[in-house]
């Protein structure tokens, strides 16, 4: 095949350079205002940071980093990070490889012989497409990195570079062990299509790798998980609704196909992966079926799952089908006369594939876009939040909420608030084991994604197999802090516990509220009222084994609108006995001067939450009115 040695077109080096700018700049605002949902770029932080000082053991999951994923890659970040040792060090890994593709992309074009202007509309593709816009502002995962050494590997095949061909093959094998699986089927899809070309060839080029791919596979399978892994994340689980092991699995594949029909049903009506990845190459790939064969087995991986995540964009799964499906129709236009005009609409749909998963509530560009209208309340809230945490000492163990991981990584200890809360092991039926409770402990209740009820990281209790229960999320929260002492702070939805002396009960006031034979709120009282900010000290009164943790609500009312702000839990830290705790609450910016009537209301979080009842209706307090524009008019605090 020719080989073009014209320079890179200028709209590929631009294209390239503005995508990466763009979601790297995104990627840093989304760190940067504790905006990330998973804990997936912290046990990255804290594998390699621990590595550079000879610790294996990451205590986000409590595995070395292969016990989670074999994933050897990652430590070729390691004398990057030596050097830059901060979080957003990985995403720029990420942002910078998916900037190689348009580069790859426009060079193995150019060999298929396509026209150019055909050939600069595909290569922009590869980075405009949404699936690559929605991993690259996924914070950092390795599988991501599937993506650009993929479209490499096919590009050394096609140029028949043995070298660079097992270069980029190794390289995909060392991004997680799945891609063992891809390159199988990549290699068996390629010995029967290259058959003629002789044994030789066949042996060299699909044989052996196949064989080195089966094998990494094997050796992942029954040495490297079993010894590293230990059962404290159990990705069979996955597919529990298929079967009890992997073997009953493959026995109910036969006796029982409408358990996986149903499977894929679910996740072909439900989630949006393969629209996504089509559509915008004007589903071109389904008439080149052979990609879609070499992306079968993998794809069935993600599909047969119940987790959502493997079967929608918002994650880092896609990753390794981009390029299948890009070279899939790069190979189809090839056949094609209207190439120009072809390779434009492909390239236009790609674009407006943006704007209709924005419209369906999905997507980078909707991400992106709902950000804009709330740029000040973000940056006011990541000031605060980021003076609250900036006193944590590096030595100091940490048990976090998953936004403020990443930012707290680079130490021994870190456990995630979500396992605490959820009392399982990860994808996992067994009971997760605390170790003793950290120095600081980061509770933000407005987190949805630790107190996720979707993901099951917060519960009430729940019965998990017919002879075990697990207590609610509130009661293992409360099990873990109550061993030591804490010193609160607490402003609007975030609180930080530290161990030391805590605040002292305010006196009881007129009428005690009993919520049950072990929960009394004793007094409650606004000890401060400025102009947007109020301070409450409550005090309360535990007797013996503690069976509700009641949360409070903050709601404030104009007369017209209910604006409402959680607190959380009220002071799961105390054991027996008197305790009180003080909540500073600060009102956001957009809120308008305005006289306001604030009433406090305590409920059952997990009850409400997993019944779905909002807003909650247990006991409510009418506190007082007050003027946001600063002129004071008191009114008699009250009980309900």
């Amino acid at each position: 095949m020719p080989t073009d040695t014209s320079k890179t077109p200028r709209a590929i080096v631009w294209g390239a350079g503005l995508f990466a700018g763009l979601v790297f700049l995104v990627s840093w605002w989304q760190w940067w205002t504790f905006q990330y949902g998973t804990f997936d770029l912290a046990f990255y932080v804290q594998a390699l940071w621990l590595a550079l000082r000879g610790k294996w053991t990451v205590s986000l999951l409590n595995v070395p980093l292969m016990g989670n994923h074999a994933e050897p890659i990652v430590f070729l970040i390691a004398p990057l990070f030596a050097i830059f040792p901060h979080p957003m060090t990985f995403v720029a890994v990420q942002t910078l490889a998916f900037a190689t593709m348009p580069f790859t992309a426009w060079r193995i074009t150019r060999r298929l012989d396509l026209e150019r202007p055909a050939a600069i509309c595909l290569a922009l593709a590869t980075v405009l497409t949404p699936a690559t816009m929605s991993i690259g502002i996924y914070e950092f995962h390795p599988e991501a990195l599937a993506a650009p050494l993929l479209l490499l590997l096919i590009e050394a095949r096609l140029a028949e570079t043995r070298g660079r061909f097992w270069l980029w093959f190794i390289a995909v094998l060392s991004v997680k062990e799945n891609m063992a699986l891809l390159l199988v089927a990549f290699c068996a899809v390629w010995t029967v299509l290259d058959w003629k070309r002789g044994r030789v060839w066949v042996r060299r080029w699909n044989l052996l790798p196949l064989g080195v791919a089966a094998a990494w596979l094997l050796i992942c399978g029954k040495v490297i998980s079993p010894a590293l892994n230990a059962g404290n994340v159990d990705y069979l689980q996955l597919y529990g609704h298929l079967g009890k092991s992997g073997g009953d699995i493959i026995v109910k594949f036969f006796t029982e196909p409408s358990r996986v029909l149903h499977a894929l049903h679910v996740s072909l009506t439900q989630g949006n992966l393969l629209p996504a990845l089509l559509v915008p190459f004007l589903l071109l790939p389904l008439l080149r079926p052979r990609w879609l064969l070499i992306a079968g087995p993998l794809l069935a991986q993600h599909l047969l799952s119940w987790r959502y995540s493997e079967w929608s964009l918002g994650a880092h799964y896609p990753a390794p089908f981009i390029p299948l499906f890009w070279i899939a129709a790069a190979e189809t236009m090839t056949r094609i006369r209207a190439q120009k005009t072809v390779a434009a609409a492909l390239l236009a749909a790609c674009v407006l594939a943006h704007f209709v998963l924005a419209y369906f509530r999905c997507g980078a560009a909707r991400d992106v876009a709902r950000e804009i209208p709330h740029l000040a309340q973000i940056l006011e809230e990541r000031e605060w939040k980021a003076q609250m945490i900036r006193d944590v000492p590096d030595s100091a163990s940490v048990t976090a909420a998953v936004p403020y991981l990443s930012h707290l990584a680079a130490r021994e200890q870190l456990v995630s608030l979500h396992h605490i809360l959820k009392g399982l092991k990860t994808l996992s039926t067994a009971a997760y084991t605390p170790p003793p409770a950290s120095d600081v402990v980061i509770i933000d209740y407005a987190d949805t994604l630790t107190f996720s009820t979707v993901a099951g990281y917060y519960h009430p209790r729940m019965q998990t197999t017919a002879e075990t229960e697990v207590e609610s999320s509130d009661s293992l929260l409360h099990e873990y802090l109550r061993p030591h002492v804490w010193r609160a702070h607490s402003r609007n939805e975030l609180t930080v516990l530290t161990r030391g002396t805590p605040a002292p009960a305010p006196p009881a006031g007129a009428a005690p509220i009993v919520f049950d034979e072990t929960t009394t709120l004793t007094s409650l009282q606004l000890v401060r009222d400025e102009p947007g900010v109020m301070q409450f000290r409550l005090g309360w009164q535990f007797t013996g084994e503690r069976t509700r943790f009641p949360w409070m609500m903050l709601v404030l009312s104009d007369g017209e609108h209910l604006y409402p702000f959680v607190k959380g839990a009220c002071a799961p830290q105390a054991g027996p006995g008197a305790a009180g705790e003080e909540w500073t609450f600060v009102l956001p910016p957009s809120m308008r001067p305005h006289f306001y009537s604030a009433f406090a209301i305590f409920y059952d979080a997990s009850e409400a939450a997993w019944k779905k009842r909002f807003p909650p209706d247990d006991q409510t307090f009418v506190l007082k009115q007050f003027d946001l524009g600063g002129r004071e008019r008191r009114a008699d605090s009250a009980a309900p």
